[in-house]
């Protein structure tokens, strides 16, 4: 059995963050699905919070996906996903940082207002300011591409794809959409779906579909 096993539930897009993040640094792990609407009694004395992902490593635990990376950027830095320069190094942090402060916040708070027409088209706007940040500030100003930080995949790439992945049935469901003029954010989303970790990983637009529509009828 691999030293590492990371504990993981399929529809998670915070768990794979970390599943790609082990792909790409070439590492073995033994991979323990958790059904988390239906929690075994040994993961609920395993995981404080009761959440995944949860990494085990010789007897140890870590938890939370961006610390788990994080770990595992310093436990195994033979496959460098985050720059060594300090200041590259900030940048990075900054953007894996906005994803979960700035994006997520107004993805889950349009999901929230669903059932509501007038803020629903507020988040709209929001969502769209976001993405155009992330256009102008992010992509087109850190390097040429193809990925966040240049030539090379990063942990950043990795905080952002799972979301995006999911991001269609955003749009099928609640008529959000990514800005026209995003042509970066969409080459790079393109770049993404192409990389074995992503490919590895992703699921279907449906699969996604099945489990937001439950979601989107719900009261």
């Amino acid at each position: 059995m691999a030293e590492l096993e990371l504990f993981s539930y399929e529809a998670c897009p915070y768990a794979q963050r970390t599943r790609m993040a082990l792909i790409e640094k070439g590492l073995d792990f033994t991979l323990t699905e958790v059904d988390l609407y239906n929690k075994p009694d040994w993961f609920k004395k395993l995981s404080p919070y009761g959440k995944v992902p949860l990494l085990k490593h010789k007897g140890d635990i870590v938890y939370e996906s961006r610390i788990i990376n994080e770990y595992l950027e310093d436990a195994f830095p033979q496959r460098p996903l985050l720059p060594r320069e300090p200041m590259q190094r900030a940048k990075a942090h900054i953007w894996i940082d906005y994803c979960d402060s700035y994006l997520m916040p107004v993805l889950h708070k349009m999901i929230g207002d669903r059932k509501d027409p007038a803020k629903l088209i507020e988040h709209r706007k929001a969502v769209a300011e976001k993405f155009l940040f992330m256009e102008n500030e992010g992509l087109r100003k850190l390097s040429p591409g193809p990925y966040w930080l240049g030539s090379d995949v990063s942990l950043v790439d990795l905080q952002f794809m799972p979301f995006l992945e999911r991001f269609p049935c955003y749009e099928s469901l609640w008529g959000v959409a990514i800005p026209a003029e995003c042509t970066r954010l969409k080459q790079w989303i393109a770049t993404m779906q192409g990389r074995d970790s992503h490919k590895k990983t992703a699921n279907t637009f449906e699969f996604h579909m099945i489990r937001y529509r439950k979601y989107d009828q719900a009261a």
